[in-house]
């Protein structure tokens, strides 16, 4: 049976509903790139490219696992913990908590297919939401078509491949690559080395700390607040169409296309670049006691 028919099966039987089957079908053809026409639609679709290509085997896994749908009770898993945690989702949100216990527990949904190695644990799920709760050192990587990501108390490397949705992010260190064809992304205290390309949307980003990395936008608004006190490199690609505006004080050249300021001493260096949209840079007084607090909910 072809794929798309075992998805229209699926509603038939009432195994998902129409908005799953929906993000499925689009899941089975080229739902992640940035279709935008407007100035600036060259950029865009080449971040947008790149989120397709890491999303590419999506396809190959909703046709091995659409069989599996299962009867939508909530079930919970719960494993050791590995050195990575692979998750591929075809539709559905996702929540990610990190704590302090040494466990991978999972709360899902509809069917599922987990394997295990030495180093790894795999998750993979067609539909329905699902939530995680990890050590807060837990290496991750996500790979999900469609739906909502949200991750939160992480300190090790993370690693997010959306199709499509929004990203909302929360006390994250270590690394942070994140490749979102459309949507918006949200961060708070984030002390994280970032690497971060979306197709479409606004970024708005609440630093912490800045190691530096790339942040680049299709098309849409940059918002980052800084540590007054950070020792960084900003260097600012000027928006085709769009303001740049800051409380540190520089001044943006007229002839050029990239400029650089420094705040502190630099240790590191962060590019930033929206090829259309305003980019907004805050200043952000140092707090009393820790910044970055845990919470444990």
């Amino acid at each position: 049976m072809e794929e798309k028919e075992r998805i229209l099966k699926l509603l038939e039987d009432g195994k998902i509903n129409a908005e799953e089957a929906t993000k499925l079908l689009e899941a089975l053809g080229e739902p992640f790139r940035f279709t935008h026409r407007g100035p600036g639609a060259d950029f865009g679709e080449r971040i947008a490219r790149k989120v397709e290509l890491s999303l590419k085997g999506l396809p190959d896994m909703i046709e091995s696992s659409i069989w599996f749908a299962g009867s939508g009770k909530e079930k919970e898993l719960e494993f050791d913990p590995k050195e990575r945690l692979v998750i591929k989702a075809v539709s559905g949100d996702v929540t990610i908590k990190g704590d302090d216990e040494r466990k991978i527990r999972i709360k899902l949904c509809n069917g599922h297919k987990v394997s295990e190695t030495e180093n790894e644990l795999a998750l993979k799920t067609m539909s329905g939401d699902i939530d995680l709760r990890v050590n807060s050192s837990q290496k991750i990587e996500l790979k999900a078509a469609a739906g909502d990501v949200s991750a939160s108390n992480l300190d090790a490397e993370l690693t997010l491949r959306c199709g499509g949705g929004d990203l909302e992010l929360e006390n994250i260190a270590g690394k942070l690559s994140v490749a979102v064809g459309g949507g918006d992304v949200e961060g708070r205290n984030i002390s994280a080395e970032l690497n971060i390309r979306v197709g479409g949307g606004d970024i708005d980003l609440d630093l912490s700390a800045c190691p530096g990395g790339r942040i680049e936008l299709g098309g849409g608004d940059i918002t980052l607040a800084i540590p007054e006190r950070a020792d960084v490199e900003l260097i600012v690609h000027k928006p085709k169409r769009g303001d740049i505006s800051s409380d540190f004080d520089f001044e943006t050249p007229e002839d050029v296309e990239e400029f650089n300021f420094t705040i502190g001493k630099p240790k590191a260096k962060l590019y930033v670049r929206t090829k259309h949209g305003d980019i907004t840079i805050r200043k952000k007084s140092v707090q009393s006691g820790s910044d970055r607090k845990r919470s444990k909910k």
